[in-house]
């Protein structure tokens, strides 16, 4: 396994909060952008962006009481300053995304015993009670504790398993050619049997990873969507834990 550095538990529990805050806005985001095609009369409408204003209000003074704020990164900042309802679709889609990422450290940190399988999305509700957002976090805080490391390389090796395939398929179906006089099929077989081997994966199907009951190469467009981005978000996070940078913003996810 790679022998990587470990983040500090304490900087893991505040990262999980940021992460939990900004999904949180996200989720709010949502409410105010759809009000005005759910509800019909215009102080319905007024009412509820009023009291979401308002619940974004306390969300940031209680990040700022709690000491938070400085643990975003400077893209997660400038988000956090926007008006409430302006986030384009495109950030909403990225941070909706990010709760991959908080899955993957609350198991670090282990506030959840399992991480589901790359086919298979973290509950909202799941990441959403051990992290308690808009109370106290003396506790979340002072009594983090990582797993071991051999625990968090494992996984990460894991995760950059699932990301090297879903890169894999991308890189296939842009018509980029392997290295002459071998095939896709073959380095995917060589990389699929090696990780049997190494534990990374129980079992093969057609000599390739399994989701959803088949071997990754037969994935339906939105099948491959959501193993791919399960895939990115944990990779990503679990580099951030492994400290291949301090920086989140400059996390490098490569082939």
């Amino acid at each position: 396994m790679s022998q990587l550095w470990i983040q500090d538990a304490r900087a893991v529990a505040y990262r999980a909060l940021c992460l939990g805050a900004l999904l949180q806005r996200g989720e709010w985001e949502l409410t105010v952008q759809n009000t005005d095609e759910r509800l019909l009369f215009a102080d319905v409408r007024a009412h509820v962006i009023q009291k979401h204003e308002q619940l974004n209000r306390q969300l940031c003074q209680w990040l700022e009481d709690e000491k938070i704020l400085p643990h975003f990164s400077a893209t997660e900042r400038r988000l956090l300053q926007k008006s409430l309802g302006t986030w384009s679709e495109r950030t909403l889609v990225s941070v909706g995304w990010r709760s991959e990422a908080l899955g993957v450290m609350l198991w670090a940190l282990q506030r959840l015993d399992t991480c589901p399988p790359f086919d298979e999305q973290f509950e909202p509700g799941q990441i959403f009670e051990p992290l308690d957002l808009m109370q106290s976090t003396i506790d979340f805080i002072w009594l983090a504790n990582l797993r071991s490391i051999d625990e968090l390389h494992f996984r990460r090796d894991q995760a950059e398993l699932w990301n090297w395939r879903s890169r894999a398929k991308e890189l296939e179906r842009m018509g980029v050619r392997p290295p002459e006089g071998v095939t896709f099929r073959e380095i995917i077989r060589f990389t699929a049997e090696r990780a049997l081997s190494d534990g990374l994966l129980h079992f093969l199907i057609e000599g390739d990873l399994p989701a959803f009951d088949k071997s990754y190469a037969t994935l339906t467009e939105d099948e491959y969507a959501l193993t791919s981005a399960i895939a990115y978000e944990r990779y990503f996070a679990l580099n951030w834990i492994c400290e291949l940078s301090s920086e989140w913003d400059n996390i490098r996810i490569d082939l």
